[in-house]
């Protein structure tokens, strides 16, 4: 039986953590910015989709009458939560604060279970482990702190995208020391029966 655990050294994960580092930036400098762009943009796509839906629907009741009018209902739906977006913008960050806290936290956590299955003496185990526990932190203040401010959350996420690109380069240099090939998973441990 064999114990792999998910390999931290992905292209795919230094990716989001270098973009997760410029948004925490941009965030940091311009919160207010920030939150004004993101639910304007959200906003009006979100009204653009119920706009076309609604003509869309128009249209085909026009050529045949048995049409549903699910379509209609759609756009009309859309349009109402695009001006949500637009016009509740303090709700928006809340969402945001809770979708980014919850997925540092679930890092965390996959960290943290990745750490447990290191020997205790093999020098990756405390060093993972610190960082796990950093980003489960990270993730629960970002959850919990009902009055965050967006500069905080720009902090937050900067220090978790440091965490990650720390976390891609120290198993990139593990891997490169041990001379091993990895694809997906890395062999903690083979038992044979």
């Amino acid at each position: 039986m064999k114990k792999v655990i998910k390999n931290n050294a992905s292209i795919m994960s230094l990716i989001l953590a270098i973009i997760f580092l410029i948004i925490g930036a941009v965030m940091f400098t311009r919160p207010e910015f920030i939150v004004l762009v993101f639910s304007y943009v959200m906003g009006g796509i979100i009204i653009l989709f119920g706009v076309y839906n609604c003509i869309k629907n128009y249209v085909e009741v026009k050529k045949d009458n048995n049409t549903s009018s699910k379509d209609m209902i759609i756009g009309i739906t859309s349009i109402v939560i695009g001006l949500i977006f637009i016009f509740l913008a303090n709700v928006i960050e809340a969402v945001i604060r809770l979708v980014i806290g919850g997925y540092i936290l679930f890092i965390g956590l996959n960290r943290f279970i990745n750490a447990l299955y290191i020997k205790k003496k093999d020098s990756r185990f405390i060093a993972l482990l610190i960082i796990s526990l950093i980003l489960m932190g990270g993730g629960l203040y970002t959850i919990l702190e009902a009055n965050l401010a967006f500069q905080t959350m720009g902090i937050v996420i900067m220090i978790y995208a440091i965490l990650e690109i720390i976390g891609y380069i120290f198993n990139i240099s593990i891997i490169k020391k041990n001379d091993v090939e990895v694809k997906d998973a890395i062999l903690i441990e083979e038992k044979k029966d």
